[in-house]
């Protein structure tokens, strides 16, 4: 099972977490910065990954907290 995935964003003047797929999920913080620590506390509690967007929404950071499969062919 793959992980889930946790997305901060701002939103109405604010910074959201919100796990992708689950909008009722969302929180709602002041700032960037604890939005951000917050969707990647949750990814690696669950082995997923955090997206960090931007006002226009394209993806500022990402890290990934899953384990990589150890089959993978290249």
């Amino acid at each position: 099972m793959s992980g889930r995935n946790f997305w901060a964003e701002p939103k109405d003047g604010a910074w959201i977490c919100r796990e992708e797929g689950l909008p009722d999920q969302t929180t709602t913080h002041d700032s960037r910065e604890v939005a951000w620590a917050t969707a990647n506390e949750r990814a690696a509690a669950c082995g997923g990954e955090a997206f960090l967007a931007r006002e226009d929404g394209e993806i500022e950071e990402r890290q990934w907290h899953g384990s990589l499969p150890k089959d993978i062919k290249v």
